[in-house]
């Protein structure tokens, strides 16, 4: 079962949001640690990264040991949410969907531009804004 985890030194806004991603996602988050790559894989083969570097926030999908797919999050909105709990992980670009789908549950959703909307816990509505994905 895939699962989803932070950089070893995460911000707690970075780790919140992981945490965010995997309720969405219907997955388990793993507290890193010091863990590297291979005793995460010794847990599964698949799971997702979420980190920070110079250009932002990134989300990593690792599948067999190997990176498949890696999203740039240029933006993060985060606001409460009014009603009730979307359990959908809605992805706005084709392109987007594709590389994810296999890994992941993930719909085609109806947004403008290159966006992931999911709701979290705390009745939190998150909006990622991603650059342009390059294959």
């Amino acid at each position: 079962m895939t699962f989803v985890t932070t950089s070893r030194k995460a911000a707690p806004e970075v780790r919140a949001l992981a945490k965010d991603l995997a309720f969405a996602l219907d997955c388990p988050f793993r507290s890193r640690g010091k863990m590297g790559l291979l005793e995460l894989l010794a847990i599964d083969t698949s799971f997702l990264i979420v980190s920070t570097d110079y250009s932002g926030m990134r989300i990593q999908v690792f599948s067999s040991g190997n990176a498949v797919a890696e999203l740039v999050v240029r933006s993060v909105t985060c606001e409460e949410r009014d009603g009730i709990m979307d359990k959908t992980v809605s992805v706005s670009d084709q392109s987007v969907y594709d590389m994810l789908e296999p890994y992941v549950r993930v719909a085609l959703g109806r947004e403008t531009g290159s966006t992931i909307r999911f709701d979290g816990t705390r009745r939190r509505r998150y909006l990622l804004g991603l650059a342009p994905v390059s294959r």
